[in-house]
């Protein structure tokens, strides 16, 4: 095997969630191994597993890194606007879309193999409760509503933003027509708990 350069370990890293992610895109999630993925990335086995430890330690830092690059990007643009249920959900939406199409469809095959054993169902979960705390804070200031309900309807709000970012990415709808969607599906569920002065 031709090794390659030597590079910083977060770069290395780096290299081999890039790598893990074509993996997935061409041969799906099953085929995704730490030996397929040194082979493919071309360094030693040993080296995947200094990164990753296990299989689902590498699935659990490819939901990790996308979930980083979720928060950059919200924040970015909340940080910038977000004085109306409207506005915040026009970011949530376009973002959370945004973000899976510029992942790639590779990425829900990589959240639905997340449900495989308990310590990566657990991650997903831990995901999924980040999302909806997410929600919580930037639409709390802007909506009064019993926090049990609230928390309620934004898990909803999540399975919708799922589901549509996952049609866009299979090009069932195109970037516009999810965003859209799930733009008028955050307003319409939060608008009638707008404060009057929000």
């Amino acid at each position: 095997m031709n090794q390659t350069k030597r590079l910083a370990k977060a770069d290395r890293r780096q290299q081999l969630l890039e790598t893990a992610r074509h993996v997935i895109g061409k041969e799906g999630t099953e085929a995704l191994t730490l030996g397929h993925l040194a082979e493919q990335a071309g360094v030693s086995k040993p080296i995947a597993y200094e990164h990753f430890g296990t299989r689902a330690g590498l699935l659990i830092a490819l939901c990790d890194d996308y979930n980083d690059r979720q928060l950059a990007a919200q924040a970015r643009v909340l940080d910038a606007g977000g004085d109306s249920v409207e506005a915040v959900a026009q970011i949530f939406a376009s973002t959370y879309v945004g973000c899976v199409l510029d992942m790639g469809p590779e990425m829900g095959a990589t959240f639905a193999a997340l449900a495989a054993t308990e310590e990566t169902a657990a991650f997903r979960q831990a995901l999924r409760d980040g999302y909806v705390e997410r929600y919580r804070r930037a639409f709390g200031r802007l909506i009064d509503l019993d926090p049990t309900l609230a928390g309620a309807l934004y898990k909803g709000l999540l399975g919708a933003a799922e589901a549509l970012a996952q049609d866009a990415a299979t090009g069932r709808l195109t970037r516009e027509e999810a965003v859209a969607a799930l733009t008028r599906i955050f307003s319409t569920t939060l608008k009638p708990y707008e404060k009057k002065s929000a």
